[in-house]
């Protein structure tokens, strides 16, 4: 994963997201995911990270989750109890009820604060997107719970100059949000008033808070990135620029 900030008015790549998003390993240890497509891998990124520094660490969902081969699917209290001897051994461990075949749903309440005793950090995924690279939340959502100490929220750069009802989960949520037409396309503005609104990717948000703008697959997409940053430090807002798989490998 390549990873970039924004620093004295200009975009710098960062080691790793740690770094980029400035997680204090001493106080940052519930860690909320919401937003758009990319939470899950940006969690495991954040999750592989985090147990090469040797942290123990726990990954879950407040929502649902994609069901991975490596998951461990907890019912009981005397699940969660396994745990202590497997973090003996390994440093994270992903987790979840079992939903369906492809996916694993939340821990109940009591169980999910078992989970964060056992843990140096806990990474929750606490909203749904449909893999679709922009949205607003509806009622019920995201699920944040009151220990979280960061919230990190997803957007794709990719849902640029697309239209609301072609890119966005839930495209009547952004179009009354941004007040704009189904058929209108979305522009960075767009994108940092989605990040700042509390109806928007702030919403339920009572801790610190970061943005990620992900699928930034080319270089030259980083200019656009600039000015992004650059609105969003108008509203006090700390931005990062994530791709798995950017073109063209010359300086930044």
């Amino acid at each position: 994963m390549k990873v970039y900030s924004y620093k004295d008015r200009n975009i710098v790549e960062e080691k790793n997201l740690i770094e980029a998003l400035d997680i204090d390993l001493e106080t940052d240890k519930i860690i909320t995911v919401v937003g758009a497509g990319g939470k899950t891998s940006t969690i495991f990124e954040l999750g592989k990270e985090l147990s090469n520094l040797n942290k123990k660490v726990i990954i879950t969902t407040t929502t649902h989750m994609r069901l991975e081969e490596d998951f461990i699917l907890v019912e009981y209290n005397n699940d969660i109890e396994n745990f202590k001897n497997i973090l003996k051994n390994k440093n994270l461990i992903k987790t979840g009820k079992k939903e369906s075949k492809y996916k694993v749903k939340s821990l109940d309440m009591k169980l999910l604060r078992k989970v964060i005793s056992l843990t140096d950090f806990l990474l929750i995924e606490g909203d749904g997107s449909k893999n679709l690279p922009l949205k607003v939340p509806k009622d019920n959502e995201p699920v944040i719970i009151k220990e979280t100490n960061l919230v990190v929220g997803i957007m794709g750069f990719d849902s640029l100059d697309k239209k609301i009802k072609d890119i966005c989960h839930r495209p009547e949520l952004v179009s009354q949000l941004l007040q704009k037409n189904l058929e209108d396309n979305i522009d960075f503005f767009d994108l940092v008033y989605i990040a700042r609104d509390k109806n928007g990717l702030r919403k339920n948000v009572n801790c610190k808070y970061k943005v990620i703008v992900n699928k930034v697959d080319k270089v030259e997409y980083l200019d656009r990135c600039e000015k992004i940053a650059e609105l969003c430090l108008k509203f006090n807002i700390d931005v990062v620029f994530t791709s798995y798989n950017i073109e063209n490998d010359e300086e930044v």
